[in-house]
């Protein structure tokens, strides 16, 4: 019955659908559900965890691909007539499981010797040029583990990045969590030699700091999982915001395996963390620390000193890496809001229509174009109007392999452009320059096909010749057509900031070298957008009642949209960078105030004997300035060598960016000399008779 055409109106809903439509109620199987003319019968229910096989997509209603036409009314994807030899499947993703002991190599193997035989079979009145460019094609199989999305590519180098700062920000905070281990020890002296001295062995005593660290490594553990929760949702939302979407449907629920490996990080980090200081402690002198009246004597303080300072170090060296991250972010961000679009941004409104939901079919559709181009170009505050069928910024591109009159390809050169459809005056309401002969206007409505093509196109393929005149032709078997060239353009950006300019074709849209089911609007204004977006909206109702309703973007806000990722990566960024200097600060503080509590009694005798209170200020000042000097003297080249990993999502930056790596070091300078400065501060105010009896 499925496989009827038409003949299987039934659906089955996803598990949110049923609770926010049918509040769980199992009497939701046997109903119907009315999508357009159609009443599908619902017959299952997904499971509470089920989001479909795409990631970023939550589909409520699954039909099957034979009750395509139900769905989409006017748009036939199935019938061979309306999609072209070649064309006719180039919407489905199909999706297949291995067969016991068939190897994913094999399964492609199998997969492209069927689909070569279907091609052949289909394309035998073809020329024979036609025939070796889509007798090419194969097929390439992709594991489904992780499910279908863009997002992949979109948002994979994003979280590899918040992956590594969260193992840099973990490093600081063992990094930490060990300095304070060792000065607790350091403080414990006494009570770990009176211990040993009454016989407790050294791996009691190991066993027992052990025990405390993981204690604390646990319940920090236990802490970390449930600010996790709050954390994850916050994180799912900065990428769904980036993503272009409300919210991407996924299942935040902690599970036994995050939980284990949640679990098994804690234990190893308090293992690794607690057992270097523990074994520190434990391996002391006992005749001089039980001589010793003064836990500041040279006993272990002179061994506890400079691993505390190693320590601290190492977090300068860590936090420089995160803030010139972040740097870095900020700076590519602020580039890439520099670059020229090859055309203003400002006062241009797009919308997109949808002629076959409206139930327009073949030559109404381009009428249907015209019409509504008519009526919306005396809207009044519009400048100027004009249409295109793949839009700017929409992610939407055509091309096709091409031949050009002149030029012989090299053997496997690739002859791909880029095609769009475009209707009278684009150029001009756009304000991309036409810099040789003319754009297309509404002479190249009918009879032969004409294009424009852009600088890049005339480099490549024309030289220095003169192209006006020549012609162009598709080659894509199913999209034969030949153009002839009246026109050439400045290059442009047209769906990223980023993107490097290509060899374009733009034909006449309302002359199409085949059928165009959607088209663009771009409207130049002159007054305030908002309100020529509701005179747009109806002036195209009361072209055709027929028609969806349509979405109104800004130019600029498609533009801003685009930037998102770069957004996420400099909020990332920038938010690790923040607590890394937060940490770095306090494991600051926290030596150089040990250190000053163990000096008090040295300081008391130097004030004692005529120091000045602002040496001993400057004294302890230049330690601490001294420290992250070292630090930043390692963590520069450790940071540009780090870029090399990044630098494919940084814009405009070279890999030393010096205005970074700058501002990372002043800033952790500042931060260094204002963490320092309270225990100077303290030490240069110590009564001299106060500290001589300090113990």
């Amino acid at each position: 019955m499925d496989r009827a055409r038409g003949a299987s109106p039934i659906a089955v809903i996803s598990y949110a659908f049923w609770k926010q439509r049918f509040g769980l109620n199992p009497a939701a199987l046997g109903q119907n559900i009315q999508i357009y003319d159609t009443a599908f019968e619902i017959v299952g229910v997904t499971p509470p965890g089920f989001f479909g096989e795409t990631v970023g997509e939550a589909p409520d209603i699954w039909v099957p691909m034979m009750m395509e036409l139900a769905i989409y009314p006017g748009k036939d994807y199935i019938s061979p007539s309306t999609q072209g030899i070649l064309n006719q499947y180039m919407w489905l993703q199909v999706i297949g499981r291995l067969k016991p002991g068939v190897t994913f190599d094999q399964a492609t193997a199998s997969v492209n010797v069927a689909f070569k035989n279907m091609l052949e079979s289909k394309i035998g009145t073809l020329s024979a040029d036609d025939r070796r460019t889509g007798l090419d094609q194969r097929i390439e199989l992709q594991p489904g583990a992780r499910g279908s999305s863009a997002l992949h590519g979109r948002l994979g180098q994003p979280l590899k990045l918040l992956m590594v700062l969260v193992g840099l920000v973990l490093l600081i905070a063992c990094a930490n969590v060990a300095n304070l281990l060792l000065a607790r020890g350091e403080a414990r002296q006494k009570e770990f030699v009176m211990r040993l001295a009454m016989g407790a062995g050294y791996w009691r005593l190991i066993r027992q700091l052990l025990t405390e660290t993981l204690l604390l490594a646990m319940l920090g553990g236990i802490a970390g999982v449930a600010l996790a929760q709050w954390a994850e949702v916050l994180l799912l939302r900065m990428v769904s915001t980036q993503a272009g979407v409300s919210a991407i449907p996924l299942n935040l629920q902690l599970d036994a395996r995050m939980l284990a490996f949640t679990v098994g990080l804690t234990l190893l980090t308090a293992i690794v963390f607690g057992l270097a200081p523990s074994l520190h402690v434990t391996r002391l002198n006992l005749s001089p620390i039980l001589k010793s009246t003064n836990t500041g004597s040279t006993g272990g303080g002179s061994r506890r000193l400079p691993v505390g300072k190693l320590l601290v170090i190492a977090q300068v060296v860590v936090s420089l890496i995160l803030l010139v991250a972040a740097g870095l972010s900020v700076r590519s961000l602020a580039r890439l809001s520099e670059v020229h679009l090859g055309y203003d941004r400002e006062n241009l409104l797009l919308f997109r229509i949808d002629p076959i939901a409206g139930g327009y079919k073949g030559p109404a559709i381009t009428h249907l174009y015209q019409q509504v181009l008519g009526r919306i170009s005396v809207v009044p505050g519009v400048r100027a109007a004009t249409v295109s069928h793949n839009g700017l910024f929409s992610h939407a591109e055509s091309g096709d392999p091409i031949s050009v009159e002149g030029f012989t390809p090299k053997q496997g050169e690739d002859m791909d452009s880029r095609f769009d459809h475009i209707g009278p005056g684009y150029f001009s309401t756009m304000g991309i320059p036409v810099v040789r002969g003319r754009e297309l206007g509404p002479q190249d409505t009918n009879g032969i096909h004409t294009a424009v093509i852009n600088q890049t196109f005339e480099k490549r393929f024309f030289g220095g010749a003169n192209p006006i005149g020549k012609h162009v032709r598709d080659i894509y078997p199913g999209n034969p057509g030949d153009l002839e060239v009246v026109g050439v353009v400045a290059d442009a950006k047209y769906n990223s900031l980023r993107e490097h300019s290509v060899p374009r074709i733009y034909g006449a849209l309302f002359n199409p070298m085949w059928d165009q089911n959607s088209a663009v609007y771009e409207v130049r204004t002159y007054a305030d957008p908002a309100a020529v977006s509701a005179a747009l909206r109806q002036a195209v109702q009361e072209t055709s009642a027929s028609l969806p309703p349509i979405t109104i973007h800004t130019m600029s806000g498609l533009v801003d949209d685009s930037l998102q990722t770069d957004r996420f990566i400099e909020r990332l960024s920038g938010a690790f960078g923040v607590l890394a200097l937060v940490l770095a600060s306090i494991g600051l503080y926290g030596i150089m105030a040990y250190t000053v509590a163990r000096r008090t009694r040295d300081i008391g005798i130097r004030l004692a004997l005529g120091a000045e209170p602002g040496n001993v200020l400057r004294q302890v000042l230049l330690e601490t300035i001294a420290l992250v000097l070292v630090g930043v003297a390692i963590g520069v080249p450790v940071a540009v060598g780090g870029t090399f990993f990044v630098r494919s999502m940084l814009y405009g930056l070279g890999v030393a960016d010096s205005v970074a790596l700058t501002f990372a070091a002043l800033l952790l300078m500042c931060v260094a000399a204002l963490a320092g400065f309270l225990p100077a501060r303290r030490a240069s105010r110590v009564d001299p008779m106060v500290a001589l009896r300090y113990e």
